[in-house]
């Protein structure tokens, strides 16, 4: 299936960066590397076009935000 119109408009790598509505909470991923910077890091999936996505919540960096699975 092809990525919606929605997770289109996700802009990537720019932390603050909004998501959408169809987005889906996978749960927490647990990682060393984003335990060690205090970081938060969650897996969601679009209900749209099931389309897989991460976000790492980090203050620290600003390329954290949204990236596509």
């Amino acid at each position: 299936m092809a990525i919606c119109s929605e997770c289109e408009n996700i802009v990537p790598d720019t932390r603050g960066a909004p998501g959408h509505a169809g987005l889906v909470s996978l749960g927490p991923v647990r990682s060393l590397e984003a335990v060690s910077r205090k970081a938060a890091h969650e897996a969601f999936v679009c209900v749209v076009c099931d389309t897989g996505w991460d976000h790492l919540d980090d203050k620290g960096d600003p390329t954290a935000g949204w990236k596509r699975c």
